[in-house]
């Protein structure tokens, strides 16, 4: 895998959009990690079947499994880091689901943190973030300072 720091161009998988969004978390935030990993796949993805021959059921499989934004790594915890630009159900569901298909596919026994950037929460969906210990990063598109719903970013995960 790569190490890929702040790019003026396109991550991988992040559209052009959430990229800005991931520069702007990093220059406000400077989260340190040891390593990033861009577009990350998980899971195991979903045979297309048998009517299929094997090297078009292998491509299916290997393109149908999930995909994590950004996930920072150090020696003591891993950080999995979903970006949108308005969080709702879709990334409420990622954020329960990402680290335990990280923690199967990568068989780390490492904590895991979950951290959501966006522009906006969907209004009903901001305290189930919280509920499922997901931070909730809000950086508006203006020159407003950023809510961060968890103080810190370093720390271990409890």
């Amino acid at each position: 895998m790569t190490l890929i720091t702040k790019m003026s161009g396109r991550y991988p998988h992040l559209l052009p959009v959430d990229g800005q969004l991931w520069n702007e978390y990093r220059e406000r935030f400077a989260p340190q990690h040891a390593d990033y990993f861009y577009d990350v796949a998980v899971g195991e993805g979903r045979d297309p079947g048998a009517n299929y021959d094997d090297r078009l059921r292998m491509m299916g499989i290997r393109l149908s499994r999930r995909r994590i934004d950004v996930i920072g790594v150090n020696p003591d915890r891993i950080d999995i880091f979903e970006i949108t630009q308005s969080a709702g159900l879709k990334a409420c569901g990622q954020a329960l689901t990402y680290p335990a298909l990280l923690r199967m596919t990568w068989q780390t026994t490492l904590p895991i943190k979950m951290i959501v950037i966006c522009r906006s929460v969907q209004s009903d969906m901001s305290g189930i973030f919280e509920t499922y210990g997901a931070d909730l990063v809000i950086i508006p598109n203006s020159t407003t300072p950023p809510e961060y719903q968890d103080e810190t970013i370093s720390g271990s995960n409890e």
